[in-house]
């Protein structure tokens, strides 16, 4: 026992100095990080301080930037000067390869907004911002076009990041304002692609509703309220179908029974078609489009006019072009970005992607798209109310397999900005009397 206590004494013996050398490497290893964590301390004190000396430049520049913008609104003929030098600036940073341009697509948007918010109030066309809004996006265009801001502009890489941040603060600043704005763009827009067809729309004497899925029981009233001004002679009917049954149910019904249910319906009407105004919604923008295209493969004569609001069909359904030629004034289909039904559940259960979202893959000659809303629409809604329905939305099994009720698909359509209604007065707008957003002289421009 005595010899074996011995050899463990030496084995002990041998091991300190590698104990030794262990913990030096230890508490040489705490020091280094120790050293590294005050290194890491000292930068980002320092950086801060550099921070928020850029948050305060900024904001030196930018109560300037407000001053000047306050002068400019004065001075019409300065303001078209500054629209000159901001669409200058605009195209320097379009071709720029800095990493704004390459990571900020939607706020590079924003700054294109901008500009057509600049132009056209300046310009006499419109005249719905507020002067305190007109005072901001002055401002923010005169900061982007300023030789020194924040952080200098020839800066590889980052030298137009902060005027693309000070736009898009603007712009988020006065959303509902902004929003207001590209509405009328899309109005105007549309109104151009009508423009010729004024005559025809006048003439219409009898206007076919035809409403999407889940709307057997639900009341078009509302709609022939909405339309009523813009076809003030014309009677209303309201063609009725089995929409109340899973989606997959529905959509087989209009692309094959309902084809001959639409035409007899039709039949019936003791009016010259020439004078009949479609108007589908959803999967009734569907059934429109096939019963337009079964007029035409039959030789019969087309319809007056035919619109399409939030078409739950393909994009590239070959049956669209058909359509075109089975109305004398051009197909006018609305589609909307923003639109939630469309873009979740007729995607996840069709894997197409659908006329009433983007528009038609390909040009028609007789056919028109015009934008209801974009996707700013989609995000700058207060709150984002269709958040918590997506996941539903996203279930394929819902669309195919179950029905809901009236009600409920009511409220989701309305909520996720596939109402009818909502279609309906963006269309009315359109083709009603008056300018939406006013006209502005540039005598009128805010004052001081």
């Amino acid at each position: 026992m005595e010899i074996k206590g011995n050899g463990n004494e030496k084995k002990k013996a041998a091991r300190a100095p590698w104990r030794a050398l262990a913990q030096a490497g230890r508490v040489a290893r705490e020091n280094v990080e120790s050293c590294r964590n005050a290194e890491t301390n000292d930068e980002r004190e320092t950086t801060g301080a550099l921070n928020d000396e850029k948050k305060r430049s900024a904001a030196r520049i930018w109560e300037a930037k407000k001053g000047e913008a306050e002068n400019v609104l004065a001075n019409p003929a300065e303001a078209r000067s500054v629209v000159a030098n901001f669409n200058n600036w605009l195209e320097k940073f379009a071709s720029s390869k800095s990493f704004a341009t390459r990571t900020g697509g939607a706020a590079f948007d924003g700054v294109k907004t901008l500009f057509r918010a600049l132009k056209a109030t300046f310009g006499g066309e419109y005249r719905g911002f507020s002067k305190k809004t007109l005072v901001a996006l002055t401002a923010a265009a005169l900061y982007c076009v300023a030789p020194v801001d924040a952080i200098f502009d020839w800066i590889p890489g980052l030298g137009l990041c902060d005027d693309l941040f000070v736009v898009a603060a603007a712009l988020k600043a006065f959303a509902a304002e902004t929003r207001t704005f590209r509405r009328w763009e899309r109005t105007k827009a549309a109104r151009e692609l009508f423009a010729g067809t004024t005559r025809r729309l006048a003439e219409v004497e009898r206007v076919v509703l035809c409403p999407g899925w889940q709307s057997a029981d639900a009341s078009c009233d509302e709609i022939v309220e909405i339309l009523r001004p813009i076809f003030p002679r014309a009677i209303f009917d309201r063609y009725r179908w089995p929409s109340n049954v899973p989606w997959k149910t529905a959509r087989e019904y209009v692309d094959g029974d309902g084809v001959e249910a639409f035409a007899q319906f039709a039949a019936t009407l003791p009016t010259d078609p020439a004078k009949i105004a479609l108007v589908g919604h959803s999967l009734g923008a569907r059934a429109t489009v096939r019963a337009l295209a079964r007029r035409v493969r039959n030789g019969e004569s087309p319809f007056g006019a035919a619109f399409l609001l939030g078409a739950a069909i393909d994009a590239d359904d070959p049956e669209l072009g058909a359509a075109t030629r089975g109305v004398l004034a051009p197909l006018g289909n609305f589609f909307a970005a923003a639109d939630r039904v469309l873009k979740y559940a007729y995607r996840t259960a069709e894997g197409k992607r659908p006329l009433g979202l983007t528009g038609a893959e390909r040009k028609w000659e007789n056919y028109v798209d015009c934008q209801v809303s974009g996707d700013e629409e989609f995000w700058l809604e207060l709150g984002e109310n269709a958040a918590s329905a997506a996941a539903l939305l996203g279930n394929k099994a819902l669309w195919v397999k179950f029905p809901l009720s009236a009600d409920l698909a009511a409220k989701a359509m309305e909520a996720s900005r596939h109402c009818f209604a909502q279609y309906a007065t963006f269309l009315r707008s359109v083709l009603e009397e008056g300018e939406f957003g006013g006209v502005l002289d540039v005598s009128a421009a805010p004052r001081r």
